[in-house]
């Protein structure tokens, strides 16, 4: 347990109990075309939301997906004529999405423990050379 907790809205949760599959719709609506979508999800970290997201739902709804569920997320995205596609988010993706979560959470809780905020964590530490 941490000193902090992590707190999100989802905008869509579906829960189908036929095919035990849990689903998890994040809706994006862009000015770009839905071929540039991709992009916008480093630009703007979405990848770092979607992972909250699974992890509040796998908290949340953890007795089922112990029951062989399983959990999908997809970014449900609106471009700027209209058109629209759900990016479904591979699991091989939200591991390495993960990964770079955890990463993330070390460095805050670095920050915090050490009540250390002026200066980038890798800086702090002293770890850029050149």
């Amino acid at each position: 347990n941490k000193a902090y907790g992590l707190k999100g809205i989802i905008d869509n949760l579906v829960i189908d109990h036929d095919k035990k599959i849990i689903y998890v719709n994040d809706i994006k609506t862009t000015s770009k075309d839905l071929k540039d979508f991709p992009e916008t999800i480093e630009y703007y970290s979405y990848w770092l939301q979607a992972i909250i997201y699974m992890i509040i739902v796998n908290h949340l709804y953890g007795d089922l997906t112990g029951q062989g569920y399983e959990t999908k997320f997809h970014f449900v995205v609106i471009d700027r004529t209209f058109q629209s596609y759900a990016f479904p988010v591979s699991e091989e993706t939200l591991n390495k999405w993960l990964d770079r979560f955890q990463d993330c959470i070390a460095k805050a809780e670095w920050h915090y423990k050490n009540r250390s905020y002026e200066l980038p964590y890798e800086f702090a530490k002293g770890l850029v050379v050149l």
